[in-house]
């Protein structure tokens, strides 16, 4: 008859105490495989603090949203950034940061390892950018009663139009507005974009078809415009020295296009004038 387990263990032990030291190490054994469980898989290139720490613009709804209630964070940022550091075997923290310059100050200083941000002219130089793996369409708030229902109707003599400081739409607009000017504002939260299109400072404020219409949803009297200037292309940034973690980032970004992944995210984000872009969208 085969001898239990417990027997086993009596016939092999060879001192008073040698039976006790083994129940001990067999009883703690589940315990050391549980924290040792992907010991080794956190990736030095992409966490080197064995957290991925990733930051991204609060104000911009269609990287993701903040709950403010629980603080828990959403939306298609927040879903990239939780794969890359399941991939590579370590937790993430998200910060929501009040601006681009702020993400990419970051990135660059080292407090950020990735960040969320569009790719303009002004912020080349700083980090290095990922390919293109989402584009968010730009548009304008006008007056319900305003004249204008189209993008190229902006572009006239006298007209300003309003944008918010460091916003992408802006540097855009700046490029290639012939006769129309800009005034901008820090004021991320619309107030001041609502008061000056009621007063007529402005007769239109660029922005994300989904920031406009989310930041000013309680406002009487203001309505979009039909069509978009363009779509802003989402990149993630990593330090101007990390180019290694640049490889690996535009490797996941391609699965993620591939097997859907990012598809998927954008419509469970539910947000107006998101696509993921193409893959021949080049890579900075």
């Amino acid at each position: 008859m085969i001898a239990s387990g417990e027997g086993q263990a009596r016939r092999v032990c060879r001192g008073p105490d040698e039976g006790r030291v083994w129940r001990h190490i067999f009883a703690l054994l589940p315990l050391v495989l549980t924290l040792n469980d992907g010991a080794g898989a956190a990736d030095p290139v992409l966490a080197p603090t064995g957290t991925l720490r990733a930051a991204y613009i609060v104000a911009n709804l269609a990287q993701a949203r903040l709950d403010s209630g629980t603080g828990a964070i959403t939306g298609v940022v927040a879903d990239i950034a939780r794969e890359l550091a399941r991939r590579a075997g370590v937790p993430m923290t998200i910060a929501p940061l009040p601006t681009a310059a702020a993400v990419l100050e970051a990135v660059r200083t080292g407090a950020a390892d990735i960040g969320f941000v569009a790719p303009n002219p002004e912020r080349t130089g700083v980090v290095l950018y990922s390919q293109t793996y989402m584009l968010v369409q730009q548009s304008a708030l006008v007056r319900t009663d305003s004249p204008l229902h189209f993008v190229r109707e902006l572009d006239r003599p006298g007209q300003i139009i309003g944008i918010n400081t460091d916003d992408s739409v802006g540097v855009w607009l700046q490029e290639r507005l012939t006769a129309a000017r800009l005034r901008a504002t820090t004021d991320y939260t619309l107030r001041e974009a609502v008061q000056w299109l009621q007063d007529g400072t402005v007769v239109a404020f660029a922005g994300g078809r989904q920031r406009l219409t989310s930041g000013t949803q309680n406002v009487r009297g203001l309505r979009l415009l039909d069509d978009n200037f363009y779509g802003v292309s989402q990149t993630i940034a990593v330090p101007l020295d990390r180019m290694d973690r640049l490889k690996l980032v535009n490797a996941a970004l391609d699965e993620l296009r591939a097997n859907g992944f990012l598809s998927d995210s954008v419509t469970r984000s539910r947000i107006e004038g998101l696509t993921v872009a193409p893959a021949e969208m080049p890579s900075r």
